[in-house]
């Protein structure tokens, strides 16, 4: 069975949720279709670890094929190329954005007239590649964040239209929740019959004692015991709610406010610190590496992810999976997949955020508590598990 990932989401971006989604789909893909006793070997840069109780018989016809073209992705795709995987990649002569996606899209047309017949192609964004031939083809579904906030995005018609097209074609829809299902419906009105839910994995991050060293280096005014906020503060996201809560919650008067991720602050969320009193209270770490991130996952008091929509959500499961309770709005999937292990506030009560923060950030036994379920349902979630659905998925659509 050949399989493709196209370039898409790594033209756009460098690191996120779903270029992280399509990496570790296609890693574990490749393990499946591996020797048991060679899996360890493969992924060694990575740290992947090879469990006692993994099968011996695997499905040695899986193959396969990621046509990244110019890339500069966070995750290690060339170390995927062997017997059960292509990676087509061309280095990284230009920044993630529109030009590397046209460039892109330009070489992978080129290269599809003579690639044959793919078994399956599962795009990794909104469009189908038009010269790739393939028997079926695969989407997923991540989110309704653009048909929700469409005042929210300069783009969001053009997406949503993509999507319609997309999602009419396909023969097969992978949604990441329950919740990301149930938009789907309500929405696109697709039918039921081909979408399937099938959860992301998670792999807790590693962090180390030199990776613990360059998150005190990048950030020497960090105190002991601080907040945290992690990844895109795009409008959804809801960080300006966070900052006011952070404020009204007195809680800045003993702990700071880690930004990891995402670049650096806007000039709004600048002047909107200012004026809050509380720039002085923000650490911002514009881009992160995973080791580190792992670092202030594990010494962070809380997490604060205020987002209004996810389709998934993976910082709080990894900062429950390195014993860091979560705080996220009841909306979404976030409680589908964070399920009783996490702090809970009301987004359409302004009020709730900073109530429950400061719940949260105090009350040692209910801290303590969410710690030790963080831990279990963080365990719950395996890249194995959704790489077995998705290839039974896979072999009923052919």
């Amino acid at each position: 069975m050949r399989i493709l990932y196209d370039h898409q989401v790594f033209s756009l971006q460098n690191a996120g949720g779903a270029s992280r989604y399509h990496y570790e789909l296609m890693r574990a893909l490749c393990e499946t279709g591996a020797p048991a006793n060679a899996r360890q070997d493969m992924h060694a840069d990575v740290h992947t670890e090879v469990r006692a109780d993994v099968d011996t018989d695997v499905d040695t016809d899986v193959y396969t094929e990621a046509w990244l073209g110019l890339h500069d992705s966070a995750y290690p795709f060339l170390a995927l190329r062997g017997a059960h995987a292509r990676v087509l990649s061309c280095g990284h002569a230009l920044g993630r954005g529109k030009p590397r996606y046209l460039v892109n899209e330009l070489l992978s047309n080129a290269l599809a007239p003579f690639a044959g017949t793919m078994d399956i192609y599962h795009p990794t964004l909104y469009r189908r590649m038009p010269l790739v031939r393939a028997r079926r083809l695969v989407v997923t579904h991540h989110d309704c964040a653009h048909e929700r906030f469409p005042e929210l995005f300069s783009n969001a018609a053009a997406i949503i239209a993509a999507k319609r097209r997309l999602y009419a074609a396909a023969d097969a829809i992978i949604c990441v929740s329950e919740s990301s299902r149930q938009d789907l419906f309500r929405f696109y009105g697709t039918g039921a019959a081909k979408t399937r839910v099938i959860h992301h994995g998670l792999r807790p991050l590693a962090g180390s004692a030199a990776a613990a060293v360059a998150l005190r280096s990048l950030s020497p005014e960090l105190p002991e015991n601080y907040l945290l906020f992690v990844g895109s503060r795009a409008p959804y996201k809801n960080f300006n709610a966070l900052l006011q809560a952070f404020q009204g919650s007195g809680l800045g008067q003993s702990m700071s406010l880690l930004v990891a991720g995402g670049g650096p602050l806007t000039g709004e969320e600048r002047a909107l610190a200012q004026k809050l009193g509380i720039d002085r209270r923000l650490v911002v770490v514009p881009a992160i590496a995973d080791a580190v991130l792992a670092e202030a996952y594990k010494s962070a008091r809380l997490l604060v992810y205020p987002s209004r929509c996810e389709g998934f959500g993976f910082p709080p499961l990894e900062a429950m999976a390195a014993g860091c309770p979560a705080l996220v709005g009841r909306t979404s999937s976030l409680p589908e997949i964070c399920r009783d292990a996490a702090f809970y506030f009301d987004p359409e009560d302004p009020a709730s955020l900073e109530r429950e923060l400061i719940a949260a950030a105090t009350d040692e036994p209910a801290w303590e508590r969410a710690r030790r379920r963080g831990a279990e349902v963080a365990a719950l979630y395996s890249w194995r598990k959704c790489a077995e659905e998705t290839l039974a998925l896979y072999r009923e659509c052919q």
